[in-house]
């Protein structure tokens, strides 16, 4: 019996607790659902990378969050305020992350298409030296068979 008491209480102050939640305003300098989308494409990228080689990139000068807002001339408070908002906005975010998750397919199945080509170009080298190997070792084989013809010159008249 006091379970149920302490069940209902806990569950009256969650409900009531959570009654009072604000919705972010529309910030003033707000990201449009198009920008943030080519935003969230690139950041996607970038973390993909960064975890992928991030000494290759630190090689080269390039700091991933630096770089998102020099390329799309945002700040980092705008790009924060404007996810903000999205991520309330549950229907709106979720269309964007499809997106950018149609798009970052697209370019996986660019990149591996372009692999399986450079794959079968080298499987093509690969038998065409194999193939010239083996017919050198042929011609080498056969030419060891043929039986030297006696010179003429070289053998003895009286026989």
């Amino acid at each position: 019996m006091k379970r149920t008491g302490y069940i209902v209480m806990l569950s009256l102050l969650l409900l009531l607790g959570c009654n009072d939640i604000q919705k972010p305003k529309k910030p003033d300098n707000f990201i449009k659902k198009d920008l943030m989308t080519d935003i969230l494409y690139d950041v996607s990228i970038m973390r993909t990378l960064r975890t992928y080689n991030m000494n290759e990139m630190r090689s080269l000068g390039i700091e991933p969050d630096s770089f998102i807002y020099k390329k799309y001339d945002i700040d980092s408070l705008q790009f924060a305020e404007s996810i903000n908002y999205y991520s309330v906005n549950f229907n709106e975010f979720t269309a964007i992350w499809e997106e950018v998750s149609k798009r970052l397919t697209e370019q996986r199945d660019k990149l591996q298409f372009a692999q399986n080509d450079q794959d079968s170009i080298r499987n093509v080298e690969s038998k065409f030296k194999r193939d010239s190997i083996r017919k050198q070792v042929q011609l080498k084989d056969s030419l060891s068979k043929i039986e030297p013809a006696q010179d003429s010159l070289l053998t003895p008249i009286g026989d």
